[in-house]
């Protein structure tokens, strides 16, 4: 079993003045477009909506990078992850819009969230009767489910594509 996955990040906007943050981030993970699978040198600037990677790197790296990302880039929108280490296992997700929150979860190898069964199940169990789903939806299930993130992220994704 090893202690190394595959890590992978997307940024969607972040301000001009905080780019070279951005940048000295993503250097200091060792993560490069394409996966360094190209002859061509990385570019002076941040390439907005690209994926940055790295095929190995320690687990854990996920939460450094969001950290690092948050606190050095407060404008920053980002997606990243770190895929599962062996099969059967969780890999960790964050995604963070500024002004709107960051959801972290477990996820698949292709960024895809998983909501925890256990969590999910606590969560309904004690929400009062006659709640609605969207009163549910707004409180403590965006906490397990990442409602409100996911959708401020979802136009910046869909601009990329």
């Amino acid at each position: 079993m090893s202690d190394r996955s595959p890590l992978q990040l997307y940024v969607y906007a972040v301000h001009e003045d905080e780019e070279l943050a951005v940048l000295r981030a993503i250097s200091d993970e060792d993560l490069n477009l394409d996966w360094g699978n190209t002859e061509e040198p990385e570019p002076a600037r941040l390439v907005l909506g690209a994926c940055y990677g790295i095929h190995k790197t320690p687990l854990g790296s996920s939460d450094d990078l969001a950290t690092a990302l948050q606190e050095q880039a407060p404008t920053v929108v980002f997606k990243l992850w770190q895929d599962p280490h062996w099969s059967g296992a969780d890999g960790h997700l964050v995604a963070h819009v500024p002004g709107v929150g960051t959801y972290e979860t477990g996820c698949t190898a292709e960024g895809v969230p998983h909501a925890g069964v256990a969590g999910l199940a606590k969560q309904l169990s004690a929400v009062p009767a006659g709640t609605s789903v969207q009163d549910w939806l707004a409180g403590a299930g965006d906490q397990v489910l990442g409602v409100t993130v996911l959708a401020a992220l979802e136009p910046y994704e869909k601009s990329r594509r």
